[in-house]
């Protein structure tokens, strides 16, 4: 018994691996603007406002990494869910094909003949 559904089993694997790259890069862009806030103290923004600081750096901060662990537990267990449906199958098939062996095992070449009763009716 082969596996079977191996564009399945690469889907799962892509989506573990992209799992632990979002994890990293949100883990990374975190850490950057941590530190951008805390050392570009003052400075005008992309939009020309004053909304910078070591309090909205550490908000910003907390808020990626939150979402970056959300993102990485969505898409690892995206890829453990198709794992379990392929382990699933190939439970079932296996339990089925066992099934069907010792069905056969059980029937019998011969015709079992029927006893005669040793009295008359």
């Amino acid at each position: 018994m082969g596996k079977r559904f191996t564009a399945l089993r690469v889907i799962g694997t892509i989506m573990k691996v992209l799992a632990w790259i979002v994890l990293l890069l949100g883990l990374f862009g975190a850490i950057v603007i941590l530190i951008m806030a805390l050392t570009l103290d003052n400075q005008l923004g992309i939009t020309s406002l004053k909304v910078g600081g070591p309090l909205a750096g550490i908000a910003a901060f907390v808020v990626i990494l939150v979402l970056a662990i959300f993102q990485f537990l969505f898409l690892y267990a995206l890829g453990e869910s198709i794992y379990v449906f392929l382990s699933i199958e190939e439970n079932s098939r296996r339990t089925a094909y066992f099934g069907q062996q010792l069905f056969s095992a059980s029937q019998s070449a011969y015709p079992v003949p029927t006893p005669t009763p040793d009295y008359e009716e």
